[in-house]
């Protein structure tokens, strides 16, 4: 890669914050230099043989999901699979890595094409997140896995220990389901829009959460997932002191529930309170033998048919 991309000032500021000497430091530079500019250089430049950091990137992420779920496993000797794999997630994320990026200023340095930078004036989190895992790439390329593991745990070691000795906080979205379907409330359903751009130029999303069809609470994100984990955030602190009447109304029974929400349900009640499974089911076909499909422009006559499989 033509070292005139990234003059080599700018190459020594940038490992003095990586905390890192590259021996090549091609391999910096491709690590930040995104497809669109590739694509964009090639056409103008076409002596001049520049990659992106999509194949380091991909290297990247591997180093780093293993050196992450192994620190894991050696940290937490009584975390099961799944509470160490829910941990490493919330690690080895966009949220997580784009603010690693940002910490590190790599925004400033990411070489972008004209048309991705008039798309997002700002270097979006996304490309943050690859960049920085094309670093990580790049370090274990440069000087092998023990340099990269060190990389890791100098930009991303508190947060390893914190999630190794207590855990992860639960995601927003799964603390208000619990609430609400401990309190025999529906599933919370989210709806989520665009809300234009913010102060920083990023696009804004709105987003909704609703239980039995009333909205409960609504939050702003730069992105669908922070959006919906505001709103349910939100929706938590209004369920803190207890749950409204109007919901606590729908929590009554499952009958008064399913009204509430404009639904009736099509069972009869010797169903609905069938004894074993099998007689449920022949109630069911009993109930379905007289019910009559009248639908308009059709044989008021059509009926539904019930045959207990052999």
């Amino acid at each position: 890669m033509p070292p005139e991309i990234i003059p080599e000032t700018e190459i020594d500021e940038l490992e003095l914050k990586l905390g890192f000497k590259f021996s090549n430091r091609d391999l910096l530079r491709q690590a930040l230099t995104h497809e669109s500019f590739v694509n964009e250089w090639g056409v103008e430049n076409s002596s001049d043989e520049v990659q992106s950091y999509e194949r380091l990137e991909y290297l990247g992420d591997a180093v780093l999901n293993y050196t992450v779920a192994n620190a894991l496993f050696e940290r937490s000797l009584t975390a099961t699979e799944g509470e160490m794999s829910i941990g490493r997630a919330h690690i080895v994320c966009r949220d997580s890595l784009a603010k690693a990026a940002q910490r590190l200023n790599l925004g400033d340095h990411v070489l972008r094409g004209k048309g991705e930078t008039a798309y997002s004036p700002n270097v979006r989190d996304s490309v943050l997140e690859d960049s920085f895992e094309a670093i990580i790439g790049a370090v274990h390329e440069d000087q092998g896995y023990e340099a990269a593991r060190h990389f890791v745990f100098r930009h991303l070691g508190r947060q390893i220990e914190r999630v190794a000795e207590h855990g992860v906080d639960k995601d927003p979205k799964s603390a208000f389901q619990e609430l609400v379907q401990g309190a025999g409330l529906r599933t919370p359903r989210y709806w989520t829009g665009m809300a234009g751009t913010g102060p920083n130029g990023q696009q804004q999303y709105l987003a909704r959460v609703s239980v039995g069809g009333q909205v409960v609470a609504s939050g702003l994100g730069d992105s669908k997932s922070k959006a919906q984990k505001s709103a349910a955030a939100n929706a938590q602190s209004i369920f803190a002191d207890g749950i409204p009447e109007k919901f606590v109304r729908m929590a009554t029974t499952p009958e008064k529930a399913d009204a509430a929400n404009g639904q009736t349900s099509i069972l009869p009640s010797a169903v609905r309170s069938s004894g074993s499974t099998f007689d449920g089911f022949r109630r069911i076909g009993k109930w379905l033998g007289n019910v009559l499909l009248r639908k308009d422009n059709s044989s008021p006559g059509r009926q539904l048919i019930y045959k207990r499989s052999e």
